[in-house]
């Protein structure tokens, strides 16, 4: 069944960092609650909630790559699949999620 199996893409805060600095940087797509993004959030994504993602699919832009992420990774696996199933092929999911991306930046800052 190795032809029905697409594997995941996974990006770390490194890659996604250089990509973002890229010619053509991806779409970066924050599904975590609004709360959740008051706290702070990666500069130029797109919010969309997990929630709220079937009903506002016609939002998530279309040809170029998608970068989801949520807290920590999980939601943002979950919209990575949606998105898959419903005709997206150059999206992954950030590895440690926003979490990880605070923490490396704030590093670099201090």
């Amino acid at each position: 069944m190795a032809d029905e199996v697409t594997p995941a893409g996974r990006l770390t805060v490194d890659r996604l960092r250089s990509a973002l600095a890229g010619e053509q940087p991806p779409t970066v797509l924050d599904v975590r609650t609004c709360g959740e993004r008051e706290a702070g959030f990666i500069d130029g994504s797109l919010h969309i909630a997990l929630a709220e993602l079937p009903a506002r699919l016609d939002e998530v832009p279309t040809g170029r790559p998608l970068v989801a992420h949520c807290a920590s990774g999980h939601r943002s696996s979950i919209a990575a699949s949606f998105l898959r199933h419903h005709g997206h092929t150059d999206i992954s999911d950030l590895i440690g999620g926003y979490a990880a991306w605070h923490t490396l930046t704030h590093r670099a800052q201090g």
